[in-house]
């Protein structure tokens, strides 16, 4: 009888479980308000790239993140179509249905909704840390702690179907490392706690207004962009988002941190004191899709610094190009308060199995033959393709290679680093590095994947975080990456990546375990050395988002 019992108390224990993630879900999917936008590190990224990695192009929701929770449901819609359902049909796609499917009854209604999320992250390290990739290589102990707790607490209200408001507070217990963190540590402890957003969003028509504090990226997939990558703490800002059947246009302007030069760290004259800076950022750009398969983008962005603070309102115009408005005689002229322009482009385009995507940016580009001869271009490029394996579960193999030029990013005064809290805005690699690399992946089950990755990568002697900042004159024809007397050598490594994730929307895991073998570690003369690091990331989410 005690036997019995124990095990008809397990299995009431098991059906509560099943009970409560069962309806965890079903109460996350109904409170999903479409204006919602949904976290960067959310599980359903990784699916979506999936589908467009395997040739689905339907699935491709936009080239700008985070994604709102009815482009998402647009775009599944758009890869269940019968005309979509050789390239996108399976476990993936099944998956974010279930999960983004609006009930009958869960039009979104007025009033408030509260949701919250636990993590759990547990990190071992070996021989040191290497990421972030921009930041140099260091000892173990400035690295990700062996442990680290973060809980959110999110607040939402509708007001209908057009209009949303989402505050969300975290409470991290160790910040080290963590290149998201804007605010101080709490009191003496090594924690932190802030608001990770915090936004107000309204739909008139095809337009979408959005205010408050929201990490974004434009292009390149998760964290990582070469134009606006979300690898730094999330930015305070307004923007706007307006589609069409094929055109799709955003623009946004937003603060980033402040920058004080002083003359002994940023190289100028003593007579001329410390000086402040208030800093702001604008972007704009079109997408262009006339099908499925094949989508263009095209835009710029703009880094404007500013002494006695107020808003730049030219700059802020998103139906104005910034070379214009830079060029306006009655600017200030200033050269720590020059903004910092760069022009990007962008294709993505699918064709059977295989998919295929070429990101450009312009930092500066020189024009006159004597220019040439003394300043380099800055640009910054990645090319990426991969194509689904013809195997019973969905699997897919690809390569990519990015490529960041040796003094893209950077100006000729830190108020004009593309940076905000000394963090990239742009690509995770930093300026005057590259990197080539092979990855494939296959999902037994459409919440289910293994995946893994071979890399080369290289870095020269410029940083991102560098004062006095490094000048590119007379650096045209140097090699790439390039080499200073300080940083004599070139940094290579050899990069290996393996992992397993399980991607419920109430209990998503992953696991990862990375190596690194470097040679000339800092960019010293240095024999090669090897670094591990192995983490697990485990979380519970109860209506989040």
């Amino acid at each position: 009888m005690g036997r019995v019992r124990i095990r008809r108390g397990v299995a009431a224990a098991l059906a509560a479980a099943l009970a409560l993630v069962a309806g965890s879900a079903r109460a996350a999917r109904a409170q999903q308000h479409p204006l919602v936008t949904l976290p960067l590190d959310d599980p359903a990224y990784v699916q979506l790239d999936a589908l467009v990695d395997m040739g689905c192009g339907a699935a491709r929701v936009s080239a700008f993140r985070p994604y709102m929770v009815k482009d998402v449901r647009h775009a599944i819609g758009a890869a269940s179509a019968p005309g979509a359902a050789r390239a996108c049909g399976g476990a993936i796609l099944a998956a974010l249905r279930e999960r983004f499917a609006a009930a009958p009854d869960s039009a979104p209604r007025d009033g408030f909704t509260a949701g919250a999320e636990a993590t759990l992250r547990a990190t071992g390290l070996s021989g040191g840390e290497f990421r972030p990739l921009w930041r140099d290589i260091r000892g173990t102990g400035a690295g990700d702690p062996a442990a680290v707790g973060i809980a959110r607490a999110r607040l939402s209200w509708s007001g209908g179907p057009d209009i949303v408001a989402v505050s969300e507070a975290y409470a991290e217990t160790d910040r080290r490392n963590d290149p998201t963190v804007r605010a101080k540590q709490l009191r003496r402890t090594s924690g932190v706690i802030d608001f990770s957003e915090a936004y107000l969003a309204g739909r008139v028509g095809r337009l979408v207004v959005s205010a408050g504090r929201v990490r974004d990226a434009w292009l390149g997939a998760g964290d990582e962009s070469i134009v606006l990558s979300a690898n730094g703490p999330a930015l305070d800002r307004i923007a706007l988002a307006a589609q069409w059947t094929h055109f799709e246009f955003r623009a946004f302007v937003g603060s980033v941190d402040d920058v004080v030069l002083t003359p002994g760290v940023d190289g100028y004259a003593d007579s001329l004191g410390a000086r402040r800076y208030h800093r702001m950022m604008a972007g704009h750009a079109l997408t262009w899709r006339p099908s499925s398969r094949l989508e263009l983008t095209l835009g710029e962005t703009g880094l404007f610094p500013r002494q006695g603070g107020g808003m730049d309102l030219a700059a802020a115009n998103p139906f104005m190009v910034f070379q214009v408005t830079q060029n306006d005689q009655g600017r200030n002229t200033d050269p720590a308060a020059n903004a910092n322009l760069t022009a990007f482009g962008s294709l993505r385009a699918s064709a059977g199995r295989a998919s295929l995507q070429g990101d450009l940016l312009i930092d500066d580009i020189q024009i006159d033959a004597r220019d040439r001869k003394r300043f380099p271009d800055l640009l910054a490029w990645n090319v990426r393709a991969s194509v689904a394996l013809p195997v019973a579960r969905p699997a897919a193999l690809g390569a990519e290679y990015r490529r960041v030029g040796s003094f893209t990013y950077l100006e000729t005064y830190y108020t004009d680093t593309w940076q905000h809290y000394g963090e990239p805005v742009g690509s995770e690699l930093g300026p005057d590095a590259d990197m080539a690399r092979l990855f494939g992946e296959v999902w037994p089950s459409g919440r289910l994947r293994l995946s893994a990755g071979v890399a080369r990568w290289r870095r020269g002697a410029n940083r991102i975080g560098e004062r006095p900042v490094p000048s590119r004159a007379d650096h045209a024809g140097d090699p790439f990456p390039d080499t200073t007397t300080a940083r004599p050598a070139v940094q290579r490594a050899w990069l290996g990546d393996a992992g397993i994730e399980w991607m419920h929307p109430v209990f998503p895991v992953r696991l990862t375990v990375e190596g690194a073998r470097v040679t000339n570690a800092g960019n010293v003369v240095a024999p090669a050395r090897t670094l591990a690091r192995v983490q697990l990331v485990a979380s519970w989410r109860f209506r989040y988002p």
